[in-house]
């Protein structure tokens, strides 16, 4: 049954407003567009409707309150729906239950059962086979009405499924379903790996054999072409001793040359000393030279500038002069005009005063009449106010006066009637209560009997759903099993492959341990990285510990280190770093330290200590390792290093690093896909956790099949408990039609003379309610009419006082606007008089700055001329003293010239005999230079040939000459080993992985042949229960469609006093998709289709339709929404009957705005709009309207 319903924010609903319904006949009344529908709207949205169309709107969001002119919008809708579930209809085990949705603007929907939070799969569930859910028949509207009527049988069909109870069963055969094409899916996408893998396969296997002929091949050819090798670097290294000697006895020679050429050099430098020591002392007297002639140059030229300064300085002097004797005479003029202006001022300022005086007094006068006049105003208009109110009141007074007169005259006959008509009904209630008293016992019996069978069908009906739940969740544990198997597969695979090809280490790293896997002497361990087990919770600290020491490769000796860097640098290939166990320096932490840490708090352990691996490894793991100390948090890292004086790392289970010597090293650190630490582990991990996986999937399955088995004891015991049921709600039918005539007739009449009583009282009350309102208006009246009097007197006086004070304050404004004018013009004169005064007083004032300046300047001007005739005396005596100097420096040039001429006639002589001591010494160099160039290339060879030895075989030379094959003759090696090169090449590219990918591949096909045939198994599983699934749904529809064919006939003959109608089914012969027909025969008509049918027969029908489904499966309550407005007044009296017939067993809810629906009612709900766009809901009682969810 339903309880409640809350809304909040839906629709016209803005506010929160519930409603409380009770078993019985509740009706939805109010005019159109006050929203009454959008209460079973609300009903709807909260059961999971989700087409805004069908709610009457255009998208999801019309559903929440969008505003009105006074109210502003809310930001979300929510109804919440409360259900009875005391008999457990619902597979819950609660005494009521509630659903909500909750709807946002921002799209965000939220669903929830009893305030917990799910899904709208759930509740579709929950509400499965109940009548209640969307596509059940407990809510009926003019919608829902066409679909039963319509030609499309699809669109009545949802309704029949619902009532044979089947909808589980289909969901579940569609789930099913659903399943089965994803398996279907699966198998495709694995039989599509399987071909690929199949090609691939060819592939490979060609590729492994070529790999295998082509180590046999490269084995000899490595014998052979090292021995050639060998003998070549022997003929090289005699070529070599030979041009070393014949260099030895050339660098003699060159020496002895060599000094003669030192000795010449020698005498051929002093002579070059001499040289410049003589340019030198020739430059420094130049450049004195020079500088004395440009002094002389400068003097002439001041001697002229000096006499032009002195002339124009005297003619500047007597200018100034003039100058100030002007401006004096300028200033004493102005003096005088300046002293007439100010008497006239003073005048003028005398004259202000006085009308300035005068206008104050008037100003204070203006004021006061100003407040008087207005006081007198708003005195007037309050009046007036009171008058026009006072005017209304008494008008309104008269008119109600009127309406209460006309109402108490209607109301006093309409008693006389209502006491004659309940006089009549008293007697016949009394007669036909007798009647049924009898017929009631029965039927409570029988009622208390179907409500045990229906607790059963309930109980029996949710120990179904957990099997199906249970069953469910396991079939998703095994299809989730099956999708980690497949990971944990991939990614061990993936982590294989990567490994095998060095992924993730540097490029020297990987070329190295690629030639010594083609090598195969087990002296290089490979990257440390690789050769550790690390916890998984350590392995972020373990990976930030060793950071690039993880790429270190191990070795066994220093020696093995040199080669392979010595290979390296020869090929070109980057650089590595070697870890050789034998002669690593391992320093650990002091034991005091260790101590210190092991007490620190957030301690972990030594990273050395925190990893596993062979014991070979070990000395370079505590290489890397040793000193580094693993905590759990910086603040634990931090307070740690000091602790221990900053000498060690210390690394945080999060990675973030304290150094050694205190620098710190973290923050946030960005995801990788693969690391290369302990990638080996990692491989075995996801490998067994495969396997794991598997076990769990095989337990998976026995747990299913026993879930399975209890599914079908539990159904078959809810079949046989629904039978019983049936059995008995028959026998009820049976009881009830007996009952039904007297019952209709008794409640009839009880109503009637109930609504009588009431009417009569309220008539009563609403008598003496007028009376007493008559009297009190004509008091009303009476008092009204004398405060109008008074109110009208005292305006009068009013008015006359107010028109006397406003002519006074007319007369002195005026005189003030004079007074104003003439400040005004005064004003205006002294402000003209101050222009001009302040005029004169600038120029006065620039006058006597011009004057200062001027004599300032003559004075300047005395001074400079004074200063010019002194300048002229001292340049003539500079002038001389410069022409003695001149002639001292020209004679001393001349000497100087002349020993200079004298040492280079000497150094020609000696340049010729150095020359030829140099001739001879680049002779004999040249020739040793060729020597010692052939002597390097054929070290170059020698070399050359070592690193092809190292670089084709990887053998250094003492390991080659201990594997090189025997060669008597070298042609005949040349030639075989050209052969054995012909044959590798005729193999093509070789990829030496093939061998190893081709077993990995094999192993792959395997695993995925296993899982086609799991997918199989499961596919035969789900077609098994699809099957079940279809007969049992076409054995319970057939029943429910025979016996609601039979109910359907007797309401409609009931309904339409006579006729026949039937459901027939046409086209296929399976019952779950055929077409499913109505044919109706109305009382003096031949049996047709809907379609031919008039609009009320056409109604009239699915009203009989729908009461035949709910006799066979009742439903906790029905909302019909307008269904019998298509009816006239008489069928609309028949389809009340009917649904006062069920009421005792069925709650009914109906939305209408037929007066005979109204009248078959319980109780009566109104939704008004008395602000607009705003519904509320008011209970109606007939004593009053109370306001109902506010």
């Amino acid at each position: 049954m339903l309880k409640s319903l809350e809304i909040q924010g839906f629709k016209s609903f803005p506010d929160y407003t519930q409603i409380n319904f009770h078993k019985g006949i509740t009706a939805i009344v109010g005019p159109n567009g006050a929203g009454k529908s959008n209460i079973t709207d609300a009903i709807r949205w909260v059961l999971g409707e989700q087409s805004a169309k069908t709610l009457r709107g255009q998208r999801m969001e019309d559903v929440i309150f969008d505003g009105t002119a006074q109210r502003r919008p809310v930001s979300f809708s929510e109804v919440t729906l409360t259900l009875d579930n005391s008999k457990r209809i619902l597979p819950l085990d609660y005494e009521t239950v509630s659903i909500t949705r909750r709807y946002y603007r921002s799209g965000d929907s939220e669903y929830l059962i009893n305030k917990t939070p799910c899904r709208l799969k759930d509740i579709n569930r929950l509400l499965m086979d109940t009548a209640v859910g969307l596509d059940g028949y407990s809510i009926i509207g003019q919608g829902r009405v066409d679909e039963i009527l319509s030609n499309r049988s699809e669109d009545r069909r949802a309704i029949f499924e619902e009532a044979s109870g089947i909808v589980q069963f289909r969901s579940r055969r569609e789930e099913a379903l659903r399943k089965l094409e994803r398996s279907e899916q699966n198998l495709l996408r694995v039989d599509d790996l399987l071909a690929e893998l199949a090609d691939q396969s060819v592939l490979l296997e060609k590729q492994a054999e070529d790999a295998r002929s082509h180590i046999g091949l490269a084995s000899q050819f490595r014998k052979l072409d090292t021995a050639l090798i060998i003998r070549q670097i022997e003929s090289l290294e005699l070529q070599k001793a030979k041009r070393e000697d014949e260099a030895s006895l050339m660098e003699s020679d060159l020496e002895d040359a060599r000094n003669t050429q030192r000795e010449e050099r020698t005498v051929h430098e002093a002579s070059m000393l001499m040289i410049d020591q003589l340019d030198r002392k020739i430059e420094e007297e130049q450049t004195r030279f020079n500088t004395l002639s440009v002094k002389e140059t400068e003097h002439i030229g001041l001697e002229a500038l000096y006499n032009e300064k002195y002339a124009s300085s005297k003619q500047g002097a007597e200018s100034m002069l003039e100058e100030k004797n002007r401006l004096i005479m300028q200033v004493m003029s102005a003096e005088q005009d300046l002293a007439g202006r100010a008497s006239r001022r003073e005048e003028l300022l005398r004259r202000r005063s006085s009308f300035e005086k005068e206008l104050a007094e008037k100003n204070n006068l203006l004021q006061s009449l100003k407040e008087v006049v207005d006081t007198y105003g708003n005195d007037l208009v309050d009046l007036t106010g009171l008058r026009e109110a006072g005017m209304s009141k008494l008008a309104g007074i008269r008119a109600s006066l009127r309406e209460k007169h006309g109402e108490s005259q209607s109301l006093e006959a309409r008693y006389e009637r209502l006491k004659t008509e309940k006089t009549t009904l008293s007697g016949e209630v009394d007669s036909d209560a007798g009647k049924l008293e009898i017929l009631g016992g029965k039927r409570a019996a029988c009622e208390r009997r179907i409500a045990d069978l229906e607790e059963k069908a309930a109980e029996a009906r949710r120990k179904t759903l957990e099997g199906h739940h249970k069953a469910d969740a396991i079939e998703q544990a095994m299809e989730d099993l099956r999708r980690e198997i497949g990971q944990l597969a991939y990614e061990a695979d993936t982590l294989e492959r990567l490994e095998l090809d060095y992924e993730g280490y540097s490029q020297p790293v990987r070329q190295i341990m690629q030639e010594e896997e083609k090598a195969g002497r087990g002296v290089l361990y490979g990257p440390l990285g690789s050769l550790l087990t690390v916890p998984d919770p350590l392995r972020q600290a373990i990976e930030v510990a060793l950071g690039a020491s993880a790429h270190h490769l191990v070795c066994d000796t220093q020696e093995t280190a040199e080669n392979w860097i010595g290979w390296l640098r020869r090929s070109q290939k980057g650089r590595a770093t070697f870890l050789p166990v034998r002669s690593l320096s391992v320093s650990n932490v002091d034991q005091q330290s260790l101590k210190t840490a092991m007490q620190s708090p957030g301690w972990i352990g030594l990273a050395s200590e925190m990893v596993s691996c062979d014991e070979a490894v070990m000395p370079a793991v505590r290489y890397s390792l040793g000193r580094t100390l693993l905590v759990e948090t910086l603040e634990d890292a931090a307070r740690l290093s000091r602790e221990t004086g900053r000498r060690y790392s210390i690394v945080t289970r999060a990675g973030d690093v304290v150094h050694r010597g205190g620098s710190m090293t973290g923050g946030y650190r960005m995801a990788r896909s693969t690391g290369v630490l302990g990638r080996p582990g990692r491989i075995q991990a996801a490998r067994d956790e495969a396997e794991a996986s598997k076990e769990r999937l095989l337990g998976e399955e026995d747990k299913l099949e026993a879930a399975k088995e209890e599914l079908r004891g539990r159904a078959a015991s809810e079949e046989a408990i629904l039978e019983d049921l049936a059995s008995a709600r028959r026998d009820y039918v049976r009881l009830k039609t007996e009952e039904e005539a007297g019952l209709a007739a008794l409640q009839r009449v009880r109503d009637d003379r109930g609504k009588l009583e009431q009417e009569e009282a309220l008539v009563a009350v609403r008598l003496a309610e007028l009376s007493d309102l008559m009297t009190r208006g004509q008091e009303e009246i009476t008092e009204a009419e004398k405060e109008q009097l008074e109110l009208e007197a005292k305006m009068g006086r009013l008015r006359s006082d107010h028109e006397e004070e406003l002519t006074k304050y007319h007369a002195c404004r005026d005189g003030l606007t004079k007074l104003d004018l003439s400040v005004a013009a005064i004003t205006d004169s002294l402000d003209e008089f101050d222009a001009v005064s302040a005029r004169t007083d600038q120029e006065i004032e620039a006058a006597r700055l011009r004057r200062s300046s001027v004599e300032r300047e003559w004075e300047s001007q005395n001074q400079r001329m004074e200063q010019a005739r002194i300048d002229i005396q001292e340049n003539v005596k500079a002038l001389e003293e410069v022409n003695s100097r001149i002639k001292e420096s020209r004679a001393l040039l001349e000497e100087l010239m002349a020993r200079r001429e004298e040492e280079f006639s000497r150094q020609r002589a000696i340049t010729g005999s150095m020359n030829s001591a140099s001739d001879l010494v680049a002779s004999l160099q040249s020739v040793l230079e060729r020597r010692k160039a052939e002597i390097q290339r054929t070290e170059q060879q020698i070399d050359d040939q070592l690193n092809r030895l190292w670089e084709t075989h990887g053998l250094t030379r003492s390991e080659a000459q201990g594997e090189a094959a025997d060669i008597p003759s070298v042609a005949k090696a040349t030639a075989q080993r050209a052969e054995l090169k012909r044959n590798i090449d005729e193999l093509g590219p070789i990829n030496h992985n093939a061998i190893r990918d081709y077993e990995s591949l094999k192993a792959r096909i395997d695993f995925t042949a296993g899982q086609r045939q799991d997918i199989e198994r499961a596919q035969a599983e789900l077609e098994s229960v699809v099957h079940q699934l279809d007969q049992s749904m076409r054995e319970q529809f057939s029943e429910t469609i025979h016996a609601v064919n039979q109910n359907f006939n007797q309401v409609f003959s009931e309904l339409f006093s006579g006729g026949q109608a039937e459901i027939v089914l046409e086209g296929e012969a399976d019952v779950l998709h055929a077409d499913i027909g109505i044919r109706a025969q109305p009382p003096g008509k031949k049996l047709q289709k809907l379609s031919l049918l008039s609009g009320g027969e056409r109604c009239l029908t699915a009203i009989a339709l729908l009461f035949a489904i709910l006799k066979l499966k009742p439903a906790p309550f029905c909302v019909f929404d307008e269904v019998e407005s298509a009816l006239d007044d008489a069928n609309v009296k028949r389809f009340t009957d009917y649904v006062r017939r069920y009421a005792w067993s069925m709650q009914f809810i109906l939305v209408t705005h037929r007066k005979g629906t109204m009248e078959a009612a319980d109780r009566l709900y109104g939704v008004t709009m008395q602000e607009r766009g705003i519904s509320r809901v008011l209970s109606m009682v007939l004593s009053s309207a109370l306001p109902y969810g506010d």
